[in-house]
C-alpha cells in the first residue's frame, strides 16, 4: 500500500511551502553575507598596527555581529525547510535576526560618509559602500517577509496565549524599544537623536518587536523562540560592546 495515498493536498501543500520560503530565506542569507563580503563593504585604506592606519576593528563600519546574524537566518531558513514542525520557530527567529541586519544597514548607509570623513574610507569607497548598504538592507526586509510567510507554511503547537501575557508583551515591547537608546545615550552621555536611532535600529527596535512576538502569537514553541532571540541578541550585544578592549573585535559606537 502506497502511504502516500493518505496524504491529503492540504497535509502535503505546507510541507512544500516551507521548503520553498525556508530555502528562499537561506538564499537571502547569502545574498547578503556576499554584500558584506564585497570589497565596497570595507576600507580602501590598508590595515596597519602602527596607528597610523586603519586597524582590524575599523575596517568597516558594520558590526562584528553582523556576520552571526546572517549565519542565524541561513541556519533558520535551512531548518524551517528540512523541518516542517520546526517552521514557525525558524522563522521567528529569522525574522528577529533579519530585522536587526536590516537596521544595520540602515545605520551604515549614513555611517559610510561618517567613516570616510574620520579617514576611514576614501568618498568613493563611502559611495560604493553607501550603496552597498541600501541593498543589503532591502534583502533583509524581503527576509523578514519571507519568515512571515515561513511561518504561515509551518505547524506548530497552537495554543492561545493568556491575556496576561499579551497585556505584559504589548505595554512591554514598546518600553524595551524606547528606553534601551534612552539608557544607552545617557550611559555614553550621547545628546544625538542620531545616537538613539543608531541604538534603536540595531538592537531596540529588534527587541521590542521580539518581545511583542512573544507575548501574542498563538504557537507555544514560536513564543519560546522569540524570548530566546531576544535574550540572546541582547547577551551578543553586551558582548560587542565590551569588546573593545579586545583587539579587532569593538563595534563603533556614534561619533
Amino acid at each position: 500500500m502506497d502511504l502516500r495515498l493518505g496524504l491529503s493536498p492540504r497535509a502535503v501543500r505546507p510541507a512544500s511551502a516551507a521548503r520553498v520560503w525556508g530555502g528562499v530565506l537561506a538564499l537571502l542569507a547569502g545574498v547578503v553575507a556576499a554584500l558584506l563580503a564585497a570589497p565596497a563593504s570595507w576600507s580602501d585604506y590598508p590595515a596597519a598596527g602602527d596607528g597610523t592606519r586603519l586597524g582590524p576593528a575599523q575596517l568597516t563600519p558594520y558590526p562584528p555581529m553582523l556576520p552571526l546574524l546572517i549565519a542565524v537566518i541561513a541556519v533558520a531558513g535551512m531548518a524551517g525547510a528540512c523541518q516542517v514542525a520546526a517552521a514557525r520557530v525558524s522563522a521567528v527567529v529569522a525574522a528577529l535576526a533579519a530585522s536587526q541586519v536590516a537596521g544595520i544597514a540602515v545605520v551604515a548607509h549614513r555611517d559610510w560618509w561618517n567613516f570616510a570623513g574620520a579617514d576611514g574610507a576614501s568618498r568613493h569607497r563611502a559611495a560604493a559602500g553607501s550603496t552597498v548598504a541600501v541593498f543589503m538592507g532591502a534583502v533583509a526586509a524581503v527576509a523578514v517577509v519571507v519568515s512571515v510567510l515561513l511561518y504561515r507554511a509551518g505547524r506548530g503547537r497552537p495554543q492561545r496565549p493568556r491575556t496576561a501575557q499579551v497585556a505584559a508583551s504589548v505595554i512591554g515591547g514598546p518600553v524595551v524599544a524606547v528606553l534601551v537608546p534612552v539608557l544607552l545615550c545617557a550611559h555614553w552621555n550621547y545628546t544625538s537623536f542620531a545616537a538613539a536611532g543608531q541604538f534603536a535600529l540595531w538592537w531596540s527596535l529588534p527587541w521590542g518587536a521580539g518581545v511583542v512576538a512573544a507575548g501574542t502569537l498563538r504557537d507555544s514553541g514560536a513564543r519560546q523562540a522569540a524570548v530566546m532571540s531576544v535574550l540572546a541578541s541582547a547577551l551578543l550585544a553586551l558582548l560587542c560592546v565590551a569588546a573593545p578592549t579586545m583587539h579587532g573585535f569593538g563595534i563603533r559606537l556614534p561619533d
